[in-house]
């Protein structure tokens, strides 16, 4: 399935329109097979002042190349001299942002053309300082098998730390409403889930764009894929991130099993009713 397409913002002459600059980052590991889907989407926003941080970390392929191919001065690229993980990454994207907005797009990932202008419209009529939208699935062909149906109109640090409904790709935050940076903590897995429960540390909540704004891709093998090996790790998040007592951490992830497991049922659901 191909998004729709708008025609493309001109910027000329070095000058960009006078709206809030957006640092997009975009963390790659050997993703070469989709990153110039994924780069394109963001360099075709209806909304055109952004730069987009494209951190390599530690690629064996040809991704770097194939991103400095795609020639756009918006395209700033931050490499890794070693492997370190997405947390990692992202960090160093954050570090060499200068948008007053912060958007994070993971590698394979992809944007609706409006996505931005639309989030940076609603939080500018509801005073959001953290903004998060609804989203498709996709598959490795870029075909559309399903939809993250609904989520909750906002959502606080106590509700997230129950199921966590906030996609990576969806997000958009106002970084002028942060007392300070917020990073990535550098774990190989659930680095994200403690990124928006940081952030939800600093502002009240997050607040839902009730529009499909961007496609979360699914590849073979993750539509099914077993919630107990992440168990460890989510056990990590309450007890070592967030540092919770014994009996909460344990309530916590027996409701996030419940939880996940759903999700990951309708997701699969999805994927066998596109087929």
């Amino acid at each position: 399935m191909n998004l729709p397409m708008r025609e493309s913002p001109q910027v000329q002459d070095g000058q960009f329109p006078s709206e809030p600059l957006v640092s997009v980052v975009v963390p790659m590991h050997n993703s070469a097979a989709h990153i110039v889907e994924t780069i394109r989407s963001v360099l075709d926003q209806t909304h055109a002042n952004l730069e987009v941080i494209a951190v390599d970390d530690a690629s064996s392929d040809a991704t770097v190349a194939i991103v400095e191919g795609m020639a756009d001065r918006r395209i700033k690229i931050v490499r890794m001299e070693t492997n370190g993980g997405a947390g990692r990454a992202r960090n160093a994207g954050i570090d060499a942002a200068s948008g007053d907005y912060l958007a994070l797009l993971d590698s394979d990932d992809r944007w609706y053309p409006d996505k931005l202008e639309q989030q940076l419209r609603f939080m500018d009529r509801t005073g959001s300082a953290v903004c998060y939208t609804r989203y498709d699935l996709i598959d490795a062909e870029s075909e559309q098998i399903g939809r993250s149906g609904r989520l909750a109109a906002s959502v606080t640090y106590e509700q997230l730390l129950r199921h966590c409904i906030i996609r990576t790709s969806s997000l958009l935050v106002d970084r002028r409403a942060l007392a300070q940076p917020v990073h990535f903590p550098e774990i190989r897995k659930r680095q994200d889930f403690v990124f928006f429960l940081r952030l939800l540390k600093q502002v009240p909540k997050a607040d839902l764009l009730d529009e499909v704004t961007c496609s979360y891709r699914l590849h073979s093998g993750t539509v099914s894929s077993n919630k107990i090996r992440v168990i460890p790790f989510q056990w990590n998040v309450y007890r070592t991130q967030e540092q919770l007592p014994l009996g909460k951490s344990i309530s916590l992830m027996i409701g996030w099993f419940f939880n996940a497991g759903f999700v990951n049922a309708r997701r699969f659901a999805q994927w066998v009713e596109s087929k």
